[in-house]
């Protein structure tokens, strides 16, 4: 309530506002607030919903005016009333010749209008029923006077933005999803993941779905780049746009907050902080963007002061403290807008960086590029298929086609210079489906061709989209990239995390070294002899989807059969990513270059998941229990040395079982650690450190040691 005051205090009501410029500038109040009609709380679409609410009318309109949400673009205003009767109504306003009128007369709900130009967006009922979800995306004209309904199907739509010949909004799911709307041919496509989206000058500028950081997506070339990477408490809460540069609010769970910007078509440069991060005894949300200027309301020492900033040099500026009697609207231009006391419009001029009152002001409006990232222009692939290039530097970054179906996170230092990645989409069905051992493969998804115009110098991670439907999802964890080798006409298993903690995102990722073509395929191993209700079944089937384990045939897993140290290094470096290696001179004195296991057992050993005694391994010899739990201990020691850490569980503890003096001192830290982490378990009071161990056993402490290491 106190937050609320303070901004009516200033002119601003937190309603879900947002005030555009003529050149694409916003004013944004916080997230959170109510939207109209009891459509879900949001910071309405940041940069491009541009409409601030205002707690008195600006102007009169027809039954009455209890509240207004306005938007300003182009010499024109545009604002949602609602009547002494209720009804929710969007008018427009000629700045210059004083000329107004209702653009809507049906009494449905509505959200607040955006203009950008001469083109009036908004959400609406429409014609759907009052108790479903379902709201439509409406525009109006203003030279032609032509109202449409420019979404073509049903959907939980919010947060539209227009520029140019192209409109976008949101689609609200778990993972709200962005949508591109040509307004000539009437033509959509999904963009893919993000809130908020915000279309200007060939950007779309939106909210990460999945954290709190802020990202664009470039339209002519389908990259997308983190402007800013977020995780934990911390987040964007609003954001304005005028598609050259994006400002922001930033918080934390700390309520401590501060303000910062950043350029769009410089890749190379870092956000500049406008504002230390600090908490406030009353936050103000006010914020807008013009075409060289831009504001925000900031508290200082308890006081509301508006301050300017010049995008070009980041200069921060003081206008002066809030004035009561003004009502502030949104940056018009360069023309900082607002009501007076008496209901007359003014403006404060901030071009070059020094206010003056008064002045005409002069709006621009820029142009929108085209989604370039399919055959005939079809970003999605639908019609036909999906091309992208990308261009890429030492520094690296992250690229995404335009729907949002492949990422390529590229890590510093893997090109040496500037090297251009194409990513074109492939038929998978015209390959042989087969891996190495004639095993049958199932496609869930396109076939990818990945070309760097360079080697990688460094490990990237791709990340590829699978299909729909419940079949996929309950392989999930027996899905994998896989690459083609096309000269040997099979495929390779390259990796698989496909578990994020959302039960229905439906992506696999893997690093991968090289240029090449690579789909999300499905290898669906089962056994004879391991029964679907055996309790080593899942274990086993996702490890042998994944070549971590084999049969002894091609029916017949034997999981009551013994197991060696060799065979178990195998799994474990097959389960942590660890290729072979093979040195010239071996590891261990019985274990020599010619013996199957030389280079994984030589793998394991570099990496310190095992260990041998007077330089001997004993490859052969079968693995007890307690050799199993001291290898399974370092693999997720190493991890962690790694920089990753396991989240504490409270497992069984070594004293409670009644053989628990069976254990070997050495291995004594170790059994303790892997019975807390609950990597292994008892039979009822008994651990049986010293009894041998079975491939069932194997596979079920190895598809824990991967749930771990958040590797499934």
């Amino acid at each position: 309530m106190r937050k609320r005051k303070a901004l009516e205090r200033w002119g601003v009501i937190p309603l879900l506002a947002i005030a555009v410029a003529a050149g694409g500038g916003s004013m944004q109040l916080s997230s959170g607030e109510a939207r109209a009609q009891g459509m879900e709380a949001q910071g309405t679409s940041a940069a491009v919903a541009k409409t601030t609410a205002v707690s008195t009318a600006m102007m009169s309109a027809s039954g009455g005016i209890s509240q207004s949400h306005y938007s300003v673009s182009g010499g024109h205003v545009v604002w949602l009333n609602t009547g002494s009767n209720g009804e929710r109504q969007i008018y427009a306003r000629n700045e210059a010749t004083g000329e107004e009128k209702a653009l809507t007369s049906r009494n449905s709900p509505k959200d607040v209008p955006l203009i950008k130009g001469t083109t009036v967006v908004w959400a609406d009922k429409g014609t759907q029923d009052l108790s479903s979800e379902y709201w439509d995306i409406y525009s109006y004209d203003l030279l032609t006077g032509v109202e449409k309904k420019l979404n073509n199907n049903k959907g939980k739509y919010a947060n539209p933005s227009v520029d140019g010949r192209a409109a976008v909004w949101s689609e609200q799911r778990q993972y709200e999803q962005m949508v591109y709307h040509d307004l000539i041919t009437g033509a959509e496509t999904s963009l893919g993941e993000g809130r908020y989206p915000v279309l200007s000058n060939g950007f779309v500028i939106y909210k990460n779905a999945r954290d709190g950081g802020l990202s664009t997506l470039e339209l002519s070339s389908g990259v997308r780049r983190s402007l800013i990477d977020l995780g934990g408490d911390s987040y964007v809460d609003w954001f304005v746009t005028n598609g050259e540069y994006v400002l922001w609010k930033q918080k934390n769970g700390s309520k401590e907050s501060k303000f910062a910007m950043a350029a769009l078509n410089n890749t190379t440069v870092v956000p500049q902080d406008l504002t230390t991060m600090s908490a406030k005894a009353e936050e103000y949300a006010f914020m807008s963007i013009g075409d060289t200027q831009a504001v925000f309301l900031e508290n200082e020492g308890g006081r509301a002061v508006l301050k300017g900033v010049g995008l070009s040099t980041g200069r921060v500026y003081s206008i002066g403290e809030a004035d009561t009697g003004k009502k502030y609207i949104g940056l018009s231009g360069d023309r900082l807008v607002y009501r007076s006391a008496d209901g007359t419009l003014g403006s404060v001029n901030l071009a070059g960086g020094a206010p003056s009152e008064g002045g005409s002001g002069s709006s621009s409006s820029s142009s929108s590029g085209l989604p370039s990232s399919g055959t005939a222009g079809n970003p999605s692939g639908s019609q036909g298929q999906t091309f992208s290039k990308f261009t890429t530097g030492v520094d690296g970054g992250s690229f995404s086609t335009t729907d949002g179906r492949v990422r390529l996170d590229v890590a510093a230092g893997t090109f040496a210079s500037s090297t251009e990645l194409s990513v074109g989409e492939l038929d998978a069905s015209q390959f042989t489906l087969k891996d190495k051992s004639g095993r049958a493969l199932e496609a869930a998804g396109a076939a990818w061709r990945i070309q760097a115009s360079a080697d990688f110098g460094k490990a990237s991670q791709l990340t590829l989209a699978f299909g729909e439907g419940d079949y996929w999802l309950k392989h999930r964890e027996k899905l994998g990239i896989y690459q083609y080798d096309e000269t040997l006409g099979y495929w390779s298993y390259v990796g698989g995390v496909t578990n994020s903690g959302h039960a229905d995102e439906r992506y696999v990722r893997a690093s991968i070294t090289s240029s090449g073509i690579y789909a999300v395929l499905l290898r669906n191993v089962s056994f004879g002899d391991v029964a679907a209700e055996h309790w080593s079944s899942r274990s086993v089937e996702v490890l042998a989807a994944r070549g971590i384990v084999d049969g002894i045939s091609a029916d017949t897993f034997a999981p009551r059969a013994t197991l060696t140290r060799a065979q178990f290094s195998k799994m474990l470096a097959g389960a942590v990513g660890i290729p072979p290696v093979f040195p010239e001179q071996p590891t261990f004195q019985d274990v020599q270059a010619e013996k199957w296991s030389y280079g994984w057992v030589e793998a394991a050993a570099a990496a310190g998941l095992v260990k041998g005694e007077q330089g001997r391994f004993r490859p052969d010899d079968a693995l007890t229990r307690e050799e199993m739990m001291a290898m399974l201990v370092r693999a997720i020691e190493a991890r962690q040395k790694g920089g990753m850490l396991l989240q504490a569980k409270q497992g069984t503890q070594l004293s409670q079982f009644a053989d628990h003096a069976e254990v070997s001192g050495w291995a004594k830290p170790h059994v303790e650690k892997a019975l807390t982490m609950q990597l292994v378990k008892g039979s009822g009071n008994q651990l049986h450190p010293q009894q041998i161990s079975t491939r069932a056993e194997a596979a079920a402490v190895i598809y824990r040691l991967m749930e771990q290491l958040q590797l499934l």
